[in-house]
């Protein structure tokens, strides 16, 4: 059950770059909760998240050698979506024109993201080096933060 819900159905095992790709499934399934659900259970769900994963990152690395396996992907779905939360919120809210989808932003989010979780840049490598179920989900908590931050300046500038 841990490694069905840490490798997130499986994807986890995807061949290329899991990582990656998870991040990359979690903005569609991110973007069509908050339209199925709406924006406050969504963040709801993404607390929740947060210590479900942590609880299960830690069963999971206790039948494993290595302390951070790369199959673990549930940490990307979790940082990945809190660095879309302002365009999630914004997506929900109405304030984006109908006829215009916050593309570019989803995928500014997407690489920003993707370059914080590979640098493990300052309290990202601290995170990192935890090397507990705590440490898999805090690293790309924090990554989706800083991408988020980003995201956030971004749409104030503009």
């Amino acid at each position: 059950m841990f490694k069905i819900f840490c490798t997130l159905f499986y994807i986890g095992f995807f061949p290329f770059f899991p990582g990656t790709f998870a991040s990359f499934i979690s903005i569609i399934v991110g973007v069509l909760f908050v339209y199925a659900f709406g924006f406050i259970i969504f963040l709801f769900f993404t607390i929740f998240l947060f210590f479900v994963g942590w609880w299960s990152c830690n069963q999971f690395i206790k039948k494993n050698e290595n302390k951070d396996p790369a199959e673990i992907v549930i940490d990307e779905l979790l940082g990945q979506w809190i660095s879309i939360v302002p365009i999630l919120y914004l997506i929900d809210s109405n304030l984006i024109k109908v006829n215009s989808f916050p593309y570019q932003e989803l995928i500014f989010a997407f690489i920003s993201f993707r370059f914080f979780d590979i640098c493990k840049i300052g309290p990202i490598l601290w995170a990192d080096n935890l090397k507990t179920g705590l440490g898999i989900m805090l690293d790309d908590c924090i990554a989706g933060f800083f991408t988020l931050i980003l995201i956030t300046s971004y749409i104030v500038l503009i």
